[in-house]
C-alpha cells in the first residue's frame, strides 16, 4: 500500500514555481518614490527665471520620462506578479483535486472484489430477454418507457423451443394468408393469444422465419432511434401498385408504395443507413427478404388481403426503409 501511494505521489506534477512580476504594492511604492525624486530633481535643476520655455519643456522631459518609463514596467511586473499568482492557485487546486482522484481510484481497485461470472451471466441473460421480448413491439407506450416492460414473461407463453428453431417438415404451402398478415403485424399486446399463434405458425415455416426474424432486428433497431411503426401515417398505396411490386417492377411504377411522409423519421432513418454499417446491413437483409415472401404471397390474396398486408408493422418498415434506400426511385 505504502509503494502504491508513492507511485500516485510521484504522477503528480510538482507545485507550480513562485509567482513571478512585482506585488502590486511594492510597484506602487517604487512608482510614489520615483515620481518624488524626479519632481525633486526637477525643482532643483529648474531655473524659473532665467530659463526659456523650450529649455523648460526638454528639462522636464529629462526629468520626468525616466520616471514614465519605469512605472510602466512596473505595471506590467504588478499584471505578470497577479496573473502568476492566479496561475499558482489554480494549478495547486487541480493538483489537490487530481491527487484525490487517484487516491480514491486507487482505493477502489484495491477493495472492489472480483465480479461474480454467475451475476454477471444473469444479468446479461436477463439483458437479452428484455431485449427479445421488446422485438415483438413497435408500439410507443404512452404510460412507460419500453425498458419498463416486464422481463419476467416469457417471449411467446408456452412455445416449445422446436418451434423457433424451424425444425421439422417444411409445409407444402403457406400458412393462410390473414395468418400471416397477423404474423406479420405482430402481437398487440402480451394478451394477444391469436398474434402469438400466428407469429409461432410463422417462425415454424423456414421459408417465413427469416423475414420475421429481419423484422424483429429492425424494428427494435429503429425503436432505439425514437422510430415506431404505429407512429407512422404513410400514405396508401391501391393494391395493383403492390402487386406490381410482388411482379418485379420497381422505380417510379412502384413510386406510390414510398408513402412515408415523416421527415424526421426518414431523416434519422437515412443518418443510422449511413453510419451504422450493421443496421444497414440488416435493413437490406429485411428489404430482401419483405420482397421474396410478398412475392410468394401476391398470387394467393385479393385486394382487401393486399391491403390489409400493407397496414401492418413490417409493411410500414418496409416502406420507411425502402425510401430510404432509393427502392421505389430506381
Amino acid at each position: 500500500m505504502r509503494s502504491s501511494r508513492s507511485d500516485i505521489s510521484d504522477s503528480i506534477p510538482a507545485p507550480a514555481r513562485r509567482a513571478r512580476g512585482i506585488d502590486p504594492r511594492v510597484a506602487r511604492v517604487l512608482a510614489l518614490l520615483l515620481w518624488i525624486a524626479s519632481g525633486l530633481g526637477f525643482s532643483v535643476l529648474a531655473e524659473f527665471d532665467s530659463m526659456d520655455p523650450l529649455t523648460l519643456t526638454m528639462l522636464a522631459l529629462a526629468c520626468f520620462m525616466p520616471a514614465v518609463v519605469v512605472t510602466l514596467g512596473l505595471l506590467v511586473a504588478a499584471a505578470t506578479w497577479s496573473l502568476s499568482s492566479e496561475t499558482r492557485h489554480l494549478q495547486g487546486s487541480i493538483d489537490e483535486l487530481r491527487q484525490s482522484l487517484l487516491q480514491r481510484d486507487a482505493g477502489c481497485n484495491a477493495t472492489q472484489p472480483t465480479a461474480d461470472p454467475a451475476l454477471t451471466d444473469l444479468r446479461a441473460a436477463k439483458a437479452e430477454a428484455e431485449t427479445e421480448l421488446a422485438m415483438f413491439f413497435s408500439k410507443r407506450s404512452r404510460s412507460e418507457t419500453p425498458a419498463a416492460l416486464p422481463a419476467a414473461q416469457p417471449l411467446l407463453p408456452d412455445q416449445p423451443a422446436m418451434i423457433f428453431d424451424g425444425e421439422g417438415a417444411t409445409p407444402a404451402t403457406l400458412p393462410p394468408v390473414d395468418e400471416v398478415i397477423r404474423a406479420l403485424n405482430f402481437p398487440e399486446t402480451e394478451h394477444d393469444t391469436a398474434g402469438f399463434a400466428a407469429l409461432r405458425t410463422a417462425l415454424a415455416d423456414p421459408r417465413l422465419a427469416p423475414l420475421i426474424r429481419a423484422a424483429q432486428d429492425v424494428l427494435t433497431r429503429l425503436a432505439q432511434e425514437g422510430i415506431y411503426m404505429d407512429d407512422l401515417r404513410p400514405d396508401r398505396a391501391r393494391p395493383e401498385f403492390w402487386r406490381a411490386f410482388a411482379q418485379g417492377r420497381r422505380g417510379a411504377l412502384i413510386a406510390p408504395l414510398g408513402g412515408v411522409r415523416d421527415r424526421s423519421c426518414l431523416a434519422i432513418t437515412s443518418g443510422r443507413m449511413r453510419s451504422d454499417p450493421e443496421f444497414r446491413a440488416a435493413a437490406h437483409f429485411f428489404l430482401r427478404e419483405f420482397d421474396r415472401v410478398f412475392a410468394q404471397i401476391e398470387p394467393q390474396a385479393d385486394d382487401s388481403q393486399i391491403t390489409g398486408f400493407s397496414d401492418t408493422r413490417t409493411a410500414r418498415a418496409f416502406m420507411l426503409l425502402g425510401r430510404v434506400s432509393g427502392v421505389f426511385s430506381r
